[in-house]
């Protein structure tokens, strides 16, 4: 969550509205007041963690915070004044966790390796590291996981609340680590029943890591 210790949301909002028509100085006054912000933000991001403790990866995320909301002639800015519109009850904060959080999403995405193969055959490290890497985890309010097994246990909690039962007992056997056909032998399903019900599950849960977070894009890429 963005923290009021490094923000004054009203100056904020008036130079946001600046930048938004195009006062180049009001943009620079502005990014220069979130840059530490943005740090502390991006820095406790538990998604982020997912990566590594390299501090590299937080510099390469508030650099990308900027040249997207910096953008030249307020161009990044211009869609938060409707927004605003849209959510009279909401702050220039609340836009900009939403923002935050949607490019460190993108970012960890970019650096979660596929590698070959693991299109067509689902992989349980893989499912465990994109709900790890997901903002799901600071949305839930949940303590970050240290091992797989935290990892899986906090996944089929979600997944409780996002999963037909089938779907759910399935996705449950093929983490505990029995194959597909062992989930059809103790179902009695045809053969195909156990692979079918796993990609599935796998692929409502991967629509909801990448929903996490409500959708804003400041400069409408």
């Amino acid at each position: 969550m963005v923290t009021s210790r490094r923000l004054d949301i009203e100056l904020c909002e008036r130079l946001a509205n600046g930048a938004a028509s195009g006062d180049a100085a009001a943009t620079n006054q502005l990014l220069e007041h979130l840059w530490p912000a943005w740090l502390d933000i991006v820095r406790a991001s538990r998604s982020l963690r997912a990566l590594g403790q390299s501090d590299d990866h937080v510099h390469n995320v508030v650099a990308r915070l900027v040249q997207k909301i910096g953008r030249a002639e307020g161009y990044g800015l211009r869609h938060y004044a409707p927004w605003r519109e849209r959510h009279p009850e909401k702050t220039f904060e609340d836009w900009l966790r939403i923002v935050t959080a949607n490019v460190v999403r993108d970012y960890v995405r970019e650096h979660v390796i596929q590698r070959p193969g693991e299109a067509t055959a689902p992989s349980v490290k893989r499912l465990l590291n994109e709900f790890a890497a997901s903002p799901l985890l600071d949305e839930l309010g949940v303590r970050p996981p240290f091992t797989a097994a935290q990892t899986a246990r906090e996944l089929i909690e979600y997944a409780r609340e996002h999963l037909p039962g089938n779907q759910l007992q399935a996705l449950s056997s093929w983490l505990e680590g029995q194959s597909f056909e062992e989930i059809e032998v103790t179902w009695s399903a045809p053969a195909g029943t156990g692979a079918k019900l796993v990609r599935a599950a796998i692929a409502a849960l991967r629509r909801r890591f990448a929903g996490g977070a409500d959708e804003i894009d400041p400069d409408g890429a």
